[in-house]
């Protein structure tokens, strides 16, 4: 416990009086965060916690980590921001970097602000290039918060806060939640949910694209291989783009530098964001092949995309995970992460499940029956979790996955302090059941 700061309980009271958080809270949350370095964070109060959401995906590098501190320093006495309709150096080298490390399949890197932003040009993209309307999604996918990414949003709860009506442009197709099928065990897959995909398609002949997260953030599903590769026939005998959202997925959480390298994929647009900037400010990236890069007209530009100072943190950021070998780290720890879970042997885990340090621990009643923990255990152990000292989310197509998204710095050390922690909340909250 360090020193809390001497007005810690007016900063609480102001962000209580002045902030505008549109959801709701669970017990002891919002964390107002003092100081913070690699995987740990501080409160105003002095508590320490351990960030097992990496800032809410953020910061791969760990917090604060001070090679990107001092490279974003540096360009703050440089250049700060200009017009993306003409360039700094940062951008221009972060723009030359992404590429040479994304799949060949695209070329030219546009810079916008967040997430969200990145994959509404990348709808636009694929929309002024094939012209055509239509964009397909997976059932549980997220992309964004916007209007437009809401559209491609399969959350219910999320898709009722555009506050009216979303268009029909848009469709779903199957995702592959393994550890529930309905078809048989893992090991004998022949992707049978895919079945109806060619109808689907073949119903709806103005789809432009296809929009998908490779492994899907929220619940960590992982397709295997031939559901990936059944996909990809489909769309391109149709003439259907793919568009790869790697604003979670990418810059090694995956143990590869981006998720499409697992599967041997190629999309002509993919998307990135949340860590691209190191944590310095906000970027988004919406990258494309030669020839959707020719047709694409975006009215304008973001006014603060491919912000210098964040260039330069992203810029950073791409070299200390190749000198720390974190996407090394990330592999090794992911392959920790599932050992040691299951190793708790606690009959509540159902499911462990981490594509390098993107997953999550499914939570169920009954091993053999797979049924769902309810709401009320979930919250009871988030928020015993929280008071542990413990920073995670909830997750889940049903809100029973422990959603786990350390940096990418994370140690075993570090992940045994929080299974020892889970260990004790899961036994204690079953036995006040």
């Amino acid at each position: 416990m360090a020193d809390a700061l001497p007005d810690a309980a007016a900063i609480e009271a102001d962000d209580l009086k002045y902030v505008m958080r549109p959801w709701t809270h669970p017990k002891g949350e919002p964390v107002i965060i003092a100081k913070a370095k690699g995987c740990t964070v501080t409160d105003v109060n002095g508590k320490e916690y351990l960030d097992l959401t990496a800032g809410y995906f953020v910061n791969n590098a760990g917090h604060c980590h001070p090679k990107i501190a001092e490279a974003a320093s540096k360009q703050v006495h440089e250049v700060l921001q200009v017009s993306g309709k003409h360039g700094s150096v940062p951008m221009v080298k972060l723009a030359k970097k992404l590429i040479q490390l994304a799949p060949k399949s695209v070329a030219k890197a546009f810079f916008s602000t967040g997430g969200s932003e990145a994959n509404e040009f990348a709808l636009k993209m694929a929309r002024q290039y094939t012209k055509k309307s239509d964009i397909a999604y997976l059932e549980n996918g997220y992309h964004g918060l916007t209007l437009g990414s809401l559209e491609v949003t399969a959350s219910e709860k999320y898709r009722e806060s555009a506050g009216k009506p979303l268009g029909t442009d848009n469709y779903a197709i199957p995702t592959a939640y393994c550890y529930r099928c309905k078809y048989g065990p893992h090991t004998t897959c022949t992707a049978q949910c895919l079945d109806s995909l060619p109808g689907k398609l073949d119903a709806r002949p103005k789809t432009a694209a296809i929009i998908a997260e490779i492994v899907q953030a929220v619940g960590g599903l992982a397709p295997p291989q031939q559901w990936w590769d059944r996909v990809d026939k489909e769309r391109k005998q149709r003439g259907i783009l793919l568009i790869a959202d790697e604003i979670q997925t990418g810059l090694g959480r995956t143990g590869k530098m981006f998720a499409v390298e697992h599967y041997g994929l190629e999309p002509e647009i993919m998307t990135g964001g949340k860590g691209l900037c190191g944590g310095v400010g906000s970027l988004g990236l919406s990258a494309a092949n030669d020839e959707i890069s020719k047709a694409f007209f975006g009215g304008t530009t973001p006014t603060n995309g491919g912000n210098a100072v964040s260039c330069a943190g992203g810029l950073a950021m791409l070299e200390i995970i190749s000198e720390e070998k974190l996407i090394e780290n990330a592999a090794k720890m992911g392959r920790y992460f599932t050992e040691a879970a299951w190793d708790l042997k606690d009959p509540w885990i159902g499911d462990v499940r981490f594509t390098g340090l993107l997953g999550g621990i499914e939570l169920v009643k009954n091993r053999e029956s797979k049924e769902i923990l309810g709401k009320t255990e979930m919250a009871a152990i988030k928020d015993a979790l929280h008071d542990a000292g413990m920073l995670i989310t909830i997750s889940g197509l049903h809100g029973n996955v422990l959603r786990l998204q350390p940096p990418l710095v994370v140690t075993s050390a570090q992940i045994d302090q929080f299974l020892a922690a889970l260990r004790k909340v899961l036994n204690s909250v079953r036995g006040s059941g």
